[in-house]
């Protein structure tokens, strides 16, 4: 549905190549978003996120590859069937009111059935309370919640988020997963892309998570888990057991909430089995070992990815 070919973006004019001033923001990037998947992009600042979907949105040309949405440039793409799209800074005029604003965002997307969209949205995203309420007095969470209303009115087959969970907090983050799950079983064919630099978010939602560094693709991380295990949840017997965790597994994470439960890693599987050895030879109690791919932030720490700077 979404396919990104060996794509490079440059910024800066002919005198800027000149003198070798030029920015290289994107270089060789490939990314395909099958129809009905949904794909987290993460990586520092300055990594490419906001470039990649400025691209896919037509606000960009790529300088070399291609970019394409079912088939079509995107511009094209985007003037007949419409992108749902939730920018990383929501500006709307502030002195509309929230339902002026969705009623405006409506007509202009020449939605014929409009009002009793809008009044759906107003619900979905309980702004009913803030409804008639100006733009410019709602709280950085309302003001988000307006944006994800916005995109939703129109039940686009493509949307495209930077950071949608900005501004939310705990109680709305859970629920615009909801969201965002409702909507993609509405449809099966439906494809999200989102950036964000809510690691353990992007990993609730995403079926592939595509890391970029220094505009290039550094790794794909499927999330169905199907690849080598990296690591193994270890519960052990009372505080002892606990204490000689650290011996066998150096760098054993104790996991919140549970007692005496803790993330370890092994380099094998015979090393794992040297070190449950070590463990219990020493006379640690073990209750349970449980197979786990590793959290997605332990796998983008791993994965060796460095901030590069303010995007």
């Amino acid at each position: 549905m979404i396919r990104l070919t060996e794509v490079g973006k440059d910024f800066g004019g002919p005198l800027a190549r000149l003198r070798r001033e030029r920015v290289r923001a994107l270089d060789g990037v490939s990314i395909h978003v099958p129809a009905g998947s949904a794909v987290g992009l993460v990586g520092p600042n300055g990594a490419g996120k906001s470039t990649v979907i400025k691209l896919l949105l037509g606000y960009l040309h790529p300088s070399r590859g291609g970019v394409e949405i079912g088939g079509m440039l995107p511009r094209d793409y985007v003037e007949r069937h419409g992108v749902s799209y939730v920018p990383d800074r929501v500006t709307i005029p502030p002195w509309w009111t929230v339902r002026g604003a969705l009623r405006t965002f409506a007509a202009l997307a020449e939605l014929d059935d409009w009002e009793p969209r809008v009044e759906r949205e107003i619900a979905r995203l309980e702004l009913g309370p803030v409804a008639d309420r100006r733009i410019r007095a709602l709280s950085k969470g309302n003001l988000q919640r307006v944006a994800l209303a916005q995109a939703l009115l129109a039940d686009r087959k493509v949307m495209i988020l930077d950071e949608p969970t900005d501004g939310l907090d705990p109680e709305w983050v859970a629920r615009v997963r909801e969201i965002l799950a409702e909507w993609r079983a509405a449809d099966p064919e439906r494809v999200l892309l989102f950036a964000s630099h809510d690691l353990d978010e992007v990993e609730r939602v995403a079926d592939q998570v595509v890391v970029l560094q220094a505009g290039r693709v550094h790794e794909v991380l499927d999330m169905a888990g199907d690849g080598p295990v990296p690591s193994w949840t270890l519960e052990v017997e009372g505080t002892e057991s606990a204490r000689l965790v650290a011996q066998a597994f150096p760098g054993a994470l104790p996991l919140p909430g549970q007692a005496h439960a803790f993330r370890v890693e092994a380099g094998s599987a015979r090393d794992l089995g040297r070190r449950m050895q070590t463990l219990l030879e020493r006379g640690g109690v073990v209750r349970a070992l449980t197979p786990g791919r590793g959290s997605l932030r332990e796998r983008y720490r791993s994965s060796g990815t460095q901030r590069r700077g303010p995007a």
